[in-house]
C-alpha cells in the first residue's frame, strides 16, 4: 500500500454528461490504493449523477472531499449525505 495522497480537481462542472468520466477517473485512482482527496474548488455545479459517484467513491473509505462552498454543503446535508462533507 502507498502512502502518497492524490489529490483530484475537476475542473468544469459536474452533470450527467461528466458523470461517466468523472467515475473512471476515481475509479483510477482509488486503484492505486492511496488516499484521495477530490478538490471541488473549481466546480459549481453538481447534478445528482455525479453526486452519487462522488458518494460511492467517498463509501470506499479512502476518499475525502475538498473545496465546497457553504451551498454545496447545505444541499448535500439537506439530502442526508452529509457523511460526505464530514457531518
Amino acid at each position: 500500500m502507498g502512502n502518497a495522497n492524490q489529490t483530484y480537481t475537476p475542473m468544469t462542472d459536474l452533470t450527467i454528461f461528466e458523470a461517466a468520466d468523472f467515475r473512471f477517473s476515481l475509479i483510477a485512482l482509488l486503484l492505486q490504493d492511496v488516499p484521495v482527496t477530490v478538490d471541488l474548488t473549481h466546480v459549481h455545479q453538481i447534478d445528482c449523477s455525479c453526486l452519487q459517484v462522488l458518494l460511492a467513491a467517498h463509501r470506499s473509505g479512502h476518499l475525502t472531499v475538498a473545496g465546497i462552498s457553504e451551498s454545496f454543503r447545505q444541499k448535500v446535508m439537506q439530502l442526508g449525505c452529509g457523511e460526505l462533507v464530514g457531518h
